[in-house]
């Protein structure tokens, strides 16, 4: 029973882990988080903005529990945030002849909403990464 239990969670886990490029519209302060997978190795993520100022987002993101801080403008040259992840498992994987470019997480900011105090930001990782999403 024990093992049919256990079997269940990891295929549930399969079933929800999904790729990540979406568009999302997050009031002040509201988190988004979840999970990112390669392999076995998970890191968890999330992220809110705190501030919008002169036409510039204030997020905070949390990865594998090391902030981040960073001001994100609507231009093109300033307008996205990009995380190496899991640096270490792909220099391991280098020398068996992978894909030496590590998988990323990467945040774009799209716009802003005054009249409902609201950002848009587009959220994507590498193909090589699968999502988990936290409520």
């Amino acid at each position: 029973m024990n093992r049919l239990f256990t079997i269940l969670i990891i295929l549930t886990q399969m079933a929800i882990a999904k790729g990540l490029d979406k568009i999302l519209e997050l009031k002040k302060d509201q988190v988004y988080k979840g999970e990112l997978q390669l392999g076995k190795f998970k890191k968890p993520l999330s992220l809110r903005w705190t501030l919008f100022k002169d036409s510039g987002l204030v997020v905070h993101l949390k990865c594998n529990n090391f902030p981040y801080q960073f001001i994100l403008y609507p231009d093109f040259q300033r307008d996205t945030f990009r995380l190496d992840l899991f640096k270490e498992v792909a220099q391991s994987h280098t020398s068996e002849g992978a894909d030496p470019n590590p998988p990323y997480f990467a945040l774009t900011f799209k716009k802003f909403d005054s009249a409902h105090d609201q950002a848009s930001l587009r959220v994507r990782a590498s193909d090589k990464l699968k999502w988990i999403e936290q409520p």
